[in-house]
């Protein structure tokens, strides 16, 4: 009998012991720890989105947002069209404050010699001649001839001076580059009204050098709109006024009258 007995005392307490043991090694479980907020990003402000004025080194300026910028261009959309500038093409870049509101720059930083105004005289005299005839009206044909001839004179030009290192003389090559291009893309793009519509338009798909034309002065887009094309006429004419512009800016760098 005794025996039964301790069996059953045994049986008893052992249950008891165990859970008692196992509520002592239990590990308690550590309260979670409270994880601050990351704090807000503060790195500069974004500039993408916010309005850009550009004057370029040929003296065109442009308005619009924008839309990236890296080490070697920019991108913007104006009039709804986008449009890339490489920046080493820029003179000016503002955002917020347009270009024209600034002080102006002056442009003239060294003395032009004396041989450079006497051939700079005679090569803007010839652009001179072009730009009169093109207001008393030309044809097709007497404009390439006259510049033909220009384009002749202004090679040399530029060529005789291009390796100089003064900066107002680099200047005025530059704008009678300028120039010289604007009048070769409007003789170009005046062959587009040739075996076309008698209404003289063009889409601007009909000539990637009307595409550039119009990527680079995006105010033609407007000016020579008629519906949703462009007329060729008025995108011609554009380019006179672009080029006659850049002249007179190198004839007042060269300070001659106009």
């Amino acid at each position: 009998m005794k025996p039964i007995i301790l069996t059953l005392i045994v049986l008893t307490l052992f249950p008891t012991a165990w859970a008692q043991k196992s509520k002592k090694t239990a590990p308690k479980k550590k309260p979670a720890a409270h994880k601050p907020s990351p704090p807000a990003p503060t790195g500069p402000a974004r500039i993408v989105g916010s309005k850009v004025y550009i004057e370029t080194k040929n003296g065109d300026r442009i308005a619009g947002e924008l839309l990236d910028l890296t080490a070697y261009s920019i991108r913007l959309r104006s009039d709804n069209l986008e449009s890339t500038i490489a920046l080493d093409t820029i003179s000016q870049l503002s955002f917020g404050t347009p270009v024209s509101s600034r002080p102006a720059r002056v442009e003239q930083t060294s003395a032009v010699r004396g041989e450079f105004l006497r051939d700079a005289d005679v090569m803007l005299s010839q652009f001179g001649a072009l730009a009169t005839t093109l207001k008393s009206g030309s044809d097709y044909t007497e404009y390439g001839r006259q510049l033909s001839e220009v384009r002749r004179s202004a090679e040399r030009f530029i060529t005789k001076y291009s390796t100089g290192d003064n900066a107002s003389e680099a200047r005025v090559l530059s704008l009678m580059t300028g120039a010289l291009t604007d009048y070769t893309w409007a003789r170009t793009i005046w062959t587009l009204k040739f075996g076309r519509s008698s209404d003289g338009t063009v889409t601007e798909n009909d000539s990637p050098l009307l595409s550039d034309a119009l990527a680079l002065y995006p105010d033609l887009r407007t000016s020579a709109a008629t519906e949703n094309k462009l007329s060729v006429d008025k995108v011609v004419g554009g380019l006179w006024r672009k080029a006659a512009d850049k002249l007179d800016r190198a004839r007042a760098l060269s300070s001659y009258p106009r």
